[in-house]
């Protein structure tokens, strides 16, 4: 909430109450207690959540891809398609798909491509460098309708189109997470 400025209604989607309850906690976090714009926090699968809320909204963040277990039902055509009919006709989604066991770039620029979106995407930093570093890789994804509306991010160091992966679009019915393990050096 440090990153609201005035005007904006922030909507969180959490599918865990004791993460929510912690937040909300100002002896653990203040993020929430010094908010400086209104906010909400829906419980619950945001995907469900998503379904049963009309709100459109310029930027939806996905940022649930990171353990071990890839919620593949957020990554399939019809919740593209949801996502899609929840932004405002120039808003972005953003993906936070940062993940130490799946390569999920290849299915993520495939359903960017699917939907005929602007897919762009930013690499930190290599997650087997987590071993070196102590720090743990960074992959963003940014895509919009129209190219132009993440197009000013490619002026940004590290921003290049994301490719599709050549796979089959995951949907409801079908997805694999097999492809996109990623191989560990030993």
């Amino acid at each position: 909430m440090y990153y609201a400025m005035p005007g904006q209604r922030w909507t969180f989607f959490e599918i865990d109450p004791a993460v929510t309850a912690i937040a909300r906690n100002a002896r653990y976090f203040n993020f929430l207690s010094g908010a400086k714009a209104p906010y909400r926090v829906v419980e619950g699968d945001a995907r469900l959540a998503l379904e049963r809320d009309s709100t459109r909204f310029d930027i939806l963040v996905l940022d649930a891809f990171a353990s071990d277990a890839v919620p593949v039902h957020l990554l399939t055509h019809e919740a593209m398609q949801l996502y899609l009919s929840r932004l405002t006709p120039t808003g972005v989604l953003l993906m936070h798909i940062s993940n130490r066991f799946y390569d999920l770039g290849p299915i993520v620029g495939t359903m960017g491509h699917d939907a005929g979106l602007g897919t762009i995407h930013r690499e930190d930093l290599d997650p087997d460098d987590m071993d070196t570093t102590g720090k743990f890789g960074s992959h963003w994804v940014a895509m919009a309708r129209h190219a132009a509306d993440v197009g000013a991010l490619l002026t940004q160091p590290g921003w290049e189109a994301l490719i599709p992966g050549g796979m089959r679009v995951w949907t409801d019915d079908y997805s694999s997470v097999l492809p996109l393990l990623r191989s560990r050096r030993q």
